[in-house]
């Protein structure tokens, strides 16, 4: 029996993206086996000679390329290269961009699964109940309470940051396709990731959705823009009111009280402090994935207690062993050099996309502007938070 190999690999890719559209907001794990399938695809495609690099395909690929160039040059090389992160964060956008035909299913199993997704956020946040332990609680021990940052709503994410990340990219994503297509999934989608972003309470996604929604002026031309602005000035005010909201606020506009926000400022000043003591080296290469923040980690601790003194707040804070800031993660991971090709890498995602839109129309302009709006978002947000360093941010980006 002969085997069409061209066809098969195509199915494999089809499969996988189907994949990726039902778990990537809901199960890391499945992701994994998600991308086992695609490559397998992949690599088919590359053995038969189907597999042609494009122009698009650079900016994706200096993502692969930096972190693949930081684990190199990584003060434990064998360790961060043998992690494979590189290649399998990524690697869904190889999967996905090769896929000709059905598209259209895709996306609407992501808005589907986008909707189950917010739910478990919703879920999450009203009754202190994570997701995954729906099943598995009595009924009549539910109580609904309002949302507070005790309960932080991490939906099927595991981090409230994370799922945050997501829904902050698919509001504007689904939102562009639904007011173009007038599809009611797609205007749902983008309305159930809107109010899980907001109940998220992660202030970095806040500005985020903020500086995206300023933005859609300037790629829709249409007198409704303007009732688009003046809902979402009523929602800002209306949200303004509520406890949770109110209280996230008060301690963002008195930043010296909240321990989150100096713990970031002592990472901030750690992180250069390190990287203006280290080799020239160092600082065009960085110390690699995973270990900059352990060498950052005891600076931003000392540093922490000091401004906590200052601060009157709690000095023995919980410091976790992170870099909270995408783009200084980068630089001390990967050097001033890995730091470029991000930064190029995304400047040349959005410039793309923008090109594009001039020369598009229908449901292929909106899919580009929903894109654009939400890089927009997700670029802004990342300057708070590691959102990159996240598999399951990753993937779902790619």
């Amino acid at each position: 029996m002969n085997i069409d190999t061209k066809k098969l690999s195509f199915q494999l890719l089809y499969i996988s993206s189907l994949m990726f559209a039902v778990f990537v907001a809901t199960s890391i794990a499945a992701d994994s086996l998600a991308i086992s399938i695609g490559l397998i695809g992949l690599i088919m495609l590359i053995l038969t000679k189907q597999f042609r690099f494009e122009r698009n395909d650079l900016p994706p690929a200096l993502f692969s390329i930096t972190y693949f160039w930081s684990s190199i040059f990584s003060i434990n090389p064998i360790h961060s290269l043998s992690n494979f992160h590189y290649i399998w964060h990524f690697a869904p956008y190889w999967i996905v961009s090769r896929i000709k035909n059905n598209y259209k299913t895709i996306i609407s199993v992501l808005a589907i699964f986008i909707i189950v997704s917010s739910v478990g956020v919703y879920f999450n946040a009203f009754f202190c109940i994570k997701p995954a332990n729906i099943f598995s609680v009595a009924w009549s021990s539910l109580h609904f309470s309002l949302p507070n940052k005790a309960c932080a709503p991490e939906g099927f994410s595991g981090f409230p940051s994370y799922i945050g990340a997501i829904m902050l990219v698919s509001t504007f994503f689904f939102g562009a396709l639904g007011f173009y297509n007038k599809k009611k999934l797609y205007l749902l989608a983008s309305l159930c990731a809107l109010i899980a972003t907001i109940l998220t309470q992660e202030r970095q996604d806040w500005l985020g959705l903020l500086i995206g929604m300023i933005s859609i002026a300037f790629f829709v031309k249409n007198r409704k823009i303007w009732l688009i602005y003046l809902a979402g000035i009523v929602l800002v005010v209306g949200l303004a009111q509520t406890g949770f909201v109110k209280n996230r606020l008060h301690y963002t506009l008195h930043f010296t009280k909240d321990p989150d926000i100096v713990i970031r400022f002592a990472m901030i000043k750690a992180s250069f402090d390190i990287f203006n003591k280290s080799s020239l080296t160092r600082k065009l290469t960085g110390y690699g994935p995973g270990f900059a923040s352990k060498i950052v980690h005891d600076d931003t601790v000392k540093i922490y207690k000091q401004l906590a003194n200052k601060y009157h707040i709690d000095p023995n804070a919980n410091i976790a062993t992170v870099i909270d800031n995408y783009y200084i993660n980068i630089l001390m991971s990967a050097g001033l050099i890995g730091l470029i090709l991000i930064l190029s890498a995304f400047f040349m995602l959005l410039r793309n996309n923008i090109k594009a839109i001039k020369y598009s129309s229908g449901e292929q302009k909106a899919i580009l502007i929903g894109m654009s709006l939400g890089l927009i978002a997700f670029y802004v947000a990342s300057a708070f938070d590691n959102l990159l360093g996240s598999a399951q941010v990753s993937i779902f980006l790619s």
